[in-house]
């Protein structure tokens, strides 16, 4: 893709390209939403090619555009500045992602421990069948109660986790979608003069 986008930003504006790349992005992130226990290789390949054709789109013309309408003894200072740009929104979005999944995290925990209730019915007949797998296979009758009670807590740590993350993709991709509309109102720039070398 980078080869193709690189002869691209010479026939169509950037904020076209980026404007393309942002929903591609955004439909990748769609598609990791639909995140479940049993997926299988088929799906992170899939999603991870999405994901590969749409950020060339965003990123080469993003460094077109930024060149447009700079001196060219001024583009060691204008690299200078996109590169501390893109390190900051880097970590400003890797920030982002963490707080998001650890608040969503704690927030689905709670949620999902309201539904474990050692009173119920099925909790208690769960707890029972995993006690029985624990003593078939050479735990004590304490052991494997204990071992019981420790695999229900990581179950409904397992399934927040996950709950999490698909949150966290919902995220991004609501971010990816707010960029189309930004990405079109940039100006537009002289097709085929090409960027300057970053450094």
């Amino acid at each position: 893709m980078m080869f193709v986008v690189g002869r691209l930003t010479g026939r169509i504006q950037p904020k076209y390209l980026i404007a393309t790349g942002a929903t591609i992005v955004a439909l990748s992130m769609y598609d990791l939403t639909n995140l479940y226990g049993d997926v299988n290789f088929e799906f992170f390949a899939w999603s991870r090619m999405f994901l590969g054709v749409g950020l060339p789109l965003i990123f080469i013309p993003i460094i077109t555009a930024s060149y447009e309408g700079i001196p060219p003894d001024k583009t060691d200072q204008a690299s200078a500045l996109m590169n501390a740009a893109r390190n900051v929104g880097g970590s400003i979005g890797i920030s982002l992602a963490v707080n998001v999944l650890a608040h969503r995290e704690q927030f689905h925990q709670s949620r999902l421990a309201e539904h474990v209730v050692p009173s119920s019915f099925q909790y208690q007949e769960t707890l029972q069948k995993v006690t029985e797998y624990f003593a078939a296979h050479g735990s004590s009758m304490a052991q494997a109660q204990q071992r019981a009670f420790a695999w229900i807590g990581q179950q409904v740590q397992m399934q927040a986790s996950l709950l999490a993350y698909i949150d966290v993709f919902w995220t991004l991709m609501l971010i990816s979608a707010a960029a189309v509309p930004l990405a079109l109102v940039l100006r537009n720039t002289k097709l085929g003069a090409g960027a300057p070398a970053a450094h």
